[in-house]
């Protein structure tokens, strides 16, 4: 039997990474026992990133629960999500890994956030060989695509291994799924809204469709903001664009709720280029429950969404990602025919019993 500490962020915040997390210290291995040392630096997405003097006292707490937990042990392996392209979280990890790692005999980092190399190589040499000391060698990356940042590579992974994530079959109790053609297509957006998920250019490319005469659309908007002045510089942009009676923001939603959205909507459009993004879960939550997906190319989203899905549009292209809403919103028969294709991937490709599966593997090698 395999011992792995996972010291990670668990929900809330209701992330990708964190919800991820969760599945993993939830898993029920034959040969593998996780135990779990939670970060919990963060409630809601506007304190993530952010420096405070609790997280600073929370830091030390978080070193004491690992020492307790590794001195109950004999053998224990470290797997930890090293911090996405952002200073305050990487001190953060520097800290931490700084007091934790040396106790450990083997370190599985997984980038479940994705771009710190990439960071980190516009930064002075002295940090990048202090980064590169303290985080170490692990025995094991784990990247989500291999279209992310080298960052496994970056940092000497002995071993580099490539697993995408998997969810639960949340729509299987909803099917069959069939969508009628009622006149107006309801466009989906789920995410932490800030601008480099591209909620920016979603509504600069319904401006482009209203400003053709098209009216029938509506756009639902699933998440939290990440700070008062962008969720005010949003929404003054869709007043000058006169779209408030085409745009609804229904904040956070999980479970039942969150599913609601996705039996409403039409189709996902998902134009992230934000600069941690290694996946992006809401795509393959998306397909699970028989949605086309429009998505831009960029990081590990080319993985999932094939011709026969959706389609990929360049980041930060409104006319290009208009141009592919028009198409999904005149062809319903091509919508449903797309549907059907990704939720026929999300089955065979992005399981949560097969990404298990691959990590129980990982986790003995």
């Amino acid at each position: 039997m395999v011992k792995v500490l996972v010291v990670g962020q668990t929900p809330p915040p209701y992330g990708g990474q964190a919800m991820m997390i969760q599945r993993l210290v939830n898993a029920k291995f034959k040969h593998v026992e996780i135990k779990h040392v939670r970060l919990a630096f963060s409630d809601g997405m506007k304190q993530v990133g952010r420096v405070s003097f609790h997280k600073i006292t929370h830091l030390f707490s978080i070193i004491w629960q690992v020492y307790k937990v590794r001195f109950s042990e004999k053998k224990l392996v470290l797997y930890y999500p090293p911090a996405g392209p952002d200073t305050a979280p990487i001190i953060r990890d520097l800290i931490l890994l700084f007091f934790i790692k040396p106790l450990f005999y083997k370190t599985i980092y997984h980038f479940r956030a994705a771009g710190i190399s990439e960071y980190l190589q516009r930064k002075p040499k002295w940090f990048q060989w202090m980064c590169k000391t303290i985080y170490g060698k692990p025995d094991i990356g784990i990247q989500l695509s291999l279209r992310n940042p080298a960052d496994a590579a970056y940092f000497g992974a002995k071993k580099i291994v490539c697993i995408p994530n998997g969810l639960e079959d949340d729509a299987l109790s909803y099917l069959p799924l069939e969508r009628k053609n009622t006149g107006k297509v309801n466009i989906l957006f789920v995410g932490v809204l800030r601008e480099d998920k591209g909620l920016n250019c979603l509504v600069d490319a319904l401006d482009v469709l209203q400003k053709k005469g098209m009216q029938n659309f509506s756009l639902t908007v699933m998440g939290d903001f990440t700070s008062k002045e962008y969720e005010a510089e949003i929404k003054k942009k869709i007043a000058a664009y006169k779209l408030e009676s085409f745009i609804e923001f229904v904040g956070v939603k999980i479970k039942v709720e969150k599913w609601k959205c996705f039996l409403n909507a039409d189709m996902l459009c998902f134009p992230s280029y934000f600069n941690s993004e290694s996946f992006g879960n809401v795509v393959v939550e998306a397909m699970m429950f028989q949605l086309p997906v429009i998505a831009t190319e960029w990081r590990g989203i080319p993985d999932i969404v094939t011709e026969q899905t959706g389609f990929l549009v360049p980041i930060k292209n409104a006319e290009a990602l208009a141009e592919k809403i028009e198409i999904l919103i005149g062809n319903s028969a091509l919508r449903l025919q797309m549907g059907k294709k990704a939720r026929q991937r999300f089955v065979s490709e992005y399981s949560l019993d097969g990404h298990l599966s691959k990590m129980e593997t990982v986790l003995l090698s």
